[in-house]
């Protein structure tokens, strides 16, 4: 088995590598984990802590990867990583950043179509921009629902009555919201 890194987030994915190929014996077919990672709220020295804590995810995210892979399981795992709340493109007076609206998410697994962007950088980022409210807090144009419709389909929910029963307001959101094919291989 893979050694992983001796780091909060690391642990946490080893605990779930662990449960995910402990499946037959807990007689599961599928699963959904949830983590949290703290230390993401840069409010001071944005540029340092984004950079210890890519650092800290690469080396977890390595490490479950290899794990998942040397069980046979990466084409059975997706990970979704997400923030609960974006950040300020402008900084604030102690190099950091603050509170804002739009973010970024990021999914990764055997079966995702890597390499894709889904979505559009905004055209204009100044503080004229349409979507900019000042200070850099930009108005999402996507849901939340938008990729994991994708998601909820490749884990097996396939029609409309189910879709939304797991994603009630899937179709107020007004947002394109993307298939299984658009973003998963197989």
């Amino acid at each position: 088995t893979e050694t992983f890194v001796d780091t909060e987030f690391s642990q946490k994915l080893q605990s779930v590598a662990t449960l995910i190929t402990a499946h037959d014996q807990r007689g599961t077919d599928r699963d959904v984990f949830y983590l949290s990672v703290g230390g993401w709220d840069t409010h001071r020295n944005v540029k340092d802590e984004l950079a210890s804590n890519f650092k800290e995810m690469n080396g977890a995210l390595t490490s479950f990867q290899k794990e998942m892979k040397a069980q046979g399981y990466w084409d059975n795992v997706s990970l979704v990583i997400t923030s609960d709340f974006g950040r300020t493109l402008t900084s604030n007076s102690g190099e950091g950043s603050d509170h804002a609206w739009g973010g970024n998410y990021f999914v990764m697994g055997g079966a995702v179509k890597g390499g894709q962007i889904h979505g559009d950088y905004p055209s204009d980022i100044t503080q004229a921009g349409p979507i900019n409210i000042g200070r850099g807090r930009l108005i999402p144009t996507m849901s939340w629902e938008s990729i994991m419709n994708s998601l909820t389909e490749w884990m097996g929910v396939e029609t409309k009555e189910e879709l939304d029963q797991c994603l009630p307001n899937r179709d107020q959101t007004g947002t394109k919201l993307f298939t299984k094919d658009e973003v998963f291989g197989s």
